[in-house]
């Protein structure tokens, strides 16, 4: 890459002592800086005077045609300074000769990471609350994968559990069939509500519940049919909701599937001595507060459950990386579970990780499923697009396939809201903020790359990636281009692409600026400056791409 290229040239002009201690300081400052202070006691010398001192040395060793075009003192630190013209030359070769790949690597050949993510309940609906979990893990994965790593999508569905044993005693007490069969999600939420009404009322309901659910883990034929019809129906919803998100797995497995697994895991861990029995019920005990897996009935658990699939996973994909994109309220138990998980032997480092994240919200406050307070997801990407349509109409009423362009526009509006912001904070979706083509927003980016390609579009000239002569505003702009990749990177081994939101807001913010003040077509210079609308398009797009937003034709 460009920038590790101009380090190692910088690093050729200094002493070992001096290597390893370059940092990149704050924008406008300098390209690479050495503090001296850190040498003054070894040295026995002020850093002001270190720092002159390397100034005259280095100049005697600059030569022409280097990456380096100067070192100057300022007070206790040397700050070096790229060549613009040629480094400017460099980057965009790079993005001209990799295209859509650049920013990409191979860093990850040989690992395996596996993804989980959107885990979203049979039976009950996929609402906003879900968006943030499916639409992060969806970027991450794409992170993955685009660094090399053979990336596993997983959506764990929450089958299983006492909630089905309540679902299925509302059901038997007050579900009817046609309105089921015509409208299952909302019907069966329906129930899942008045169930927990009535239990306000009637305490032993609970207790209905539990027998239920104990009956479905015993294989009851009447109860596992029911279950069955439920999770037909409910994963034929979520699909048309993923299909409309754009987002896919590579496996949908359910907590089901590791019931018999699970009951086996509490054998091995009494067994072992990790676990032990009070009243019936399996627990680990830890410092804080033990972690259950199996319960006095001897029916499963989610701990059970999930340690059960924990350890599938090991032995069937040898992990570099297992990935749980959950809420930070699940913090104390993805805590338990990994130390279990280390107890009984299934993992060995840190190959679980909890990827943790802060609630999304609406202005109207906090959604509950139990109280019946929830936004379906279908309603609120519908409402997103309406709007979207109405701002169509203010700003290009000739546009073309309106439909389709405010579809992409309200889904990058959603997107965007969300992976803009360090994960583990708290957000609030406000519509008219989110769906505005001004300010840090998705719209805003997607109408800086169509700005792009619609320059790129009016052109007639041939591009050229022989650069002579960069404007200060250029410079600035290929020197963004070439910390792509390094941003990539770090999105990925900390887990959070609003390191990338960030990043990109940050290029288009610099390119429209260079749009207004700069002459492109019909200049001298086009050649080399079509090259650089292109290079702008291209990270744009790649970028926007791995954050899960399409870039429409016209806008």
């Amino acid at each position: 890459m460009p920038f590790s290229k101009f380090r190692k040239e910088v690093e050729a002009l200094l002493d070992d002592r001096y290597r390893g201690f370059l940092e990149k300081p704050r924008e406008g400052q300098a390209d690479l800086a050495l503090p001296c202070f850190r040498f003054s006691g070894q040295l026995g010398r002020p850093p002001n005077e270190i720092a002159k001192f390397l100034e005259i040395e280095i100049g005697g060793k600059l030569r022409q045609g280097s990456l380096v075009r100067g070192a100057v003192a300022s007070g206790p630190y040397l700050n070096f300074y790229v060549n613009n013209e040629k480094f400017a030359s460099l980057v965009l070769k790079e993005i001209i000769r990799k295209k859509e790949k650049y920013g990409g690597s191979s860093i990850g050949k040989g690992k395996t990471v596996i993804v989980e993510y959107s885990s979203p309940n049979i039976s009950k609906p996929m609402s906003v609350g879900h968006l943030r979990n499916t639409i992060l893990g969806q970027v991450l994965y794409n992170i993955y994968k685009f660094l090399g790593y053979r990336t596993v999508s997983d959506n764990h569905l929450g089958d299983w559990g006492t909630q089905f044993g309540n679902l299925l005693y509302a059901y038997d007490r007050w579900g009817d069939e046609k309105k089921v069969k015509k409208n299952p999600i909302k019907e069966l939420l329906a129930l899942y509500v008045r169930f927990h009404e009535e239990v306000e009322k009637d305490r032993e309901i609970e207790e209905e519940g539990r027998k239920w659910f104990k009956k479905l883990e015993n294989g009851d034929r009447e109860a596992t049919a029911l279950w069955k019809q439920f999770y037909k129906r409910s994963v034929e919803e979520f699909n048309r909701t993923y299909k409309r998100l754009n987002v896919k797995f590579d496996t949908m497995v359910g907590e089901s599937t590791f019931v018999k697994s699970a009951k086996q895991i509490a054998r091995d861990a009494l067994e072992k001595g990790v676990a032990k029995e009070e009243e019936g019920t399996v627990i680990i005990p830890m410092d804080s507060t033990p972690i259950i897996i199996q319960k006095s009935d001897e029916s499963t658990i989610y701990a059970s459950r999930d340690l059960a699939t924990l350890k599938y996973r090991m032995e069937k994909y040898r992990p570099w990386k297992i990935l749980y994109v959950v809420g930070s309220e699940q913090s104390l138990y993805f805590r338990q579970v990994f130390y279990a998980g280390r107890l009984l032997g299934y993992v060995k480092g840190d190959e679980p990780v909890h990827v943790s994240y802060g609630l999304v919200s609406l202005p109207t406050g906090k959604m509950s499923t139990r109280l019946g307070r929830v936004v379906f997801i279908e309603d609120f990407l519908d409402e997103a697009v309406g709007f979207a349509k109405k701002v169509i109409e203010e700003k290009n009423p000739k546009l073309k396939k309106k439909e389709k362009v405010a579809e992409q526009i309200a889904l990058a509006a959603v997107r965007y809201n969300d992976l803009s912001k360090q994960r583990t904070k708290n957000t609030v979706f406000v519509m008219k903020e989110a769906i505005s083509f001004e300010g840090d927003t998705g719209p805003y980016l997607q109408y800086t790359a169509v700005r792009a390609a619609s320059v790129l579009g009016k052109s007639m000239k041939k591009m050229s990636t022989k650069i002579k002569g960069t404007t200060e505003d250029e410079a600035k702009i290929a020197k963004e281009l070439a910390l792509f990749p390094g941003v990539v990177e770090d999105a990925c081994r900390d887990c959070q692409p609003h390191y990338i939101a960030n990043y990109l807001y940050r290029l288009a913010s610099q390119f429209n600026e260079y749009y207004h003040k700069t002459r492109i077509i019909g200049t001298r210079e086009e050649g080399q400056r079509l090259v650089l609308v292109l290079s702008v398009f291209t990270v744009l797009k790649t970028g926007l791409s791995l954050l899960g937003i399409e870039v429409p034709e016209k806008m």
